[in-house]
């Protein structure tokens, strides 16, 4: 699970090879606002299966 917003991290993601797999629209919540309102965030879903996990370890 990677904030949308964090470019670099999901960049990172996706070149080790893993996919997205889905994009949770305000889902989670850190943060209130001065009213106590949850600032809701987007979050974007990434999976590998371990196989492609060693699969890609054993080509480099």
């Amino acid at each position: 699970m990677v904030n949308p917003l964090n470019t670099a991290s999901w960049r990172l993601l996706e070149r080790l090879g893993m996919r997205r797999e889905g994009y949770l629209m305000q889902n989670i919540f850190f943060h209130r606002d001065e009213e106590g309102q949850p600032l809701w965030q987007d979050t974007y879903a990434y999976a590998m299966l371990a196989e492609e996990w060693e699969g890609r370890v054993e080509r480099q």
